[in-house]
């Protein structure tokens, strides 16, 4: 066969020259396969717009962590007067604990709560009784029918002490501590008060017979000039 048979490539793809020998091969590549790249995108300018915070001006305020160096007038309800001494004990306790204004503030308002609370339920008991025995006077079957009168006795006898100072204090007395709405009270002054005050109207019938001489019938001119005579008796 003629040197210049061209070669032929076997099953497994490898070319041969006509004896069989392995081809020479010359590779051949690409440049554009082995050319870097580079890019050609135009750097963009930097901004802080993204940035966690943005600048300072528009950044938010740091939370307080911890206990401040020194803390600030407890806001107390109005009307309420937090002891100053109390008020700096509690500094003291709030500080050893680390705690911020706002977490010493809420103990605040939670004392200034339950301190008012407990101040106000005693008033509170009084103020269910007093309105306990309102009901029980008006419903009461000798005293509420007649509320009016008894109060225009009541007072009539307290008139009639002749001080009026002492009256005075009196009805504050009854005022301040409620005994004035007190049913048995009421009662009982009601009635010591018909036994001193001015009596019922006195009718006419003229003078007992059993108290009178001659029965009740008038005197003789005999009997009215010598009343010891036995005739008068």
């Amino acid at each position: 066969m003629s040197d210049n048979q061209p070669s032929t490539q076997d099953t497994a793809g490898v070319a041969r020259t006509p004896t069989g020998d392995i081809a020479t091969q010359t590779q051949t590549t690409d440049p554009k396969a082995t050319t870097p790249q580079t890019s050609t995108t135009a750097t963009e300018k930097p901004s802080l717009a993204n940035e966690p915070g943005g600048t300072v001006a528009n950044q938010p305020a740091e939370t307080q962590v911890g206990a401040p160096a020194e803390y600030s007038t407890f806001a107390v309800p109005d009307g309420y007067e937090l002891d100053t001494a109390v008020a700096s004990e509690a500094g003291k306790i709030f500080k050893e604990m680390n705690l911020t204004q706002d977490q010493a503030q809420k103990l605040v308002d939670f004392y200034t709560a339950k301190t008012t609370e407990s101040a106000n339920q005693p008033y509170q008991v009084w103020n269910d009784m007093q309105e306990k025995w309102v009901k029980e006077v008006k419903a009461d079957p000798q005293m509420g029918p007649r509320l009016n009168e008894v109060k225009t006795t009541i007072s009539r006898a307290i008139d009639g002490l002749g001080d009026p100072k002492l009256a005075q204090e009196f009805r504050a007395a009854m005022d301040y501590t409620g005994a004035g709405n007190n049913p048995a009270f009421i009662k009982a002054f009601w009635k010591l008060s018909q036994k001193i005050t001015e009596g019922g109207h006195v009718s006419g019938n003229g003078p007992s017979s059993a108290a009178q001489p001659n029965g009740g019938r008038p005197a003789s001119a005999a009997q009215a000039m010598y009343p010891n005579l036995p005739t008068n008796r």
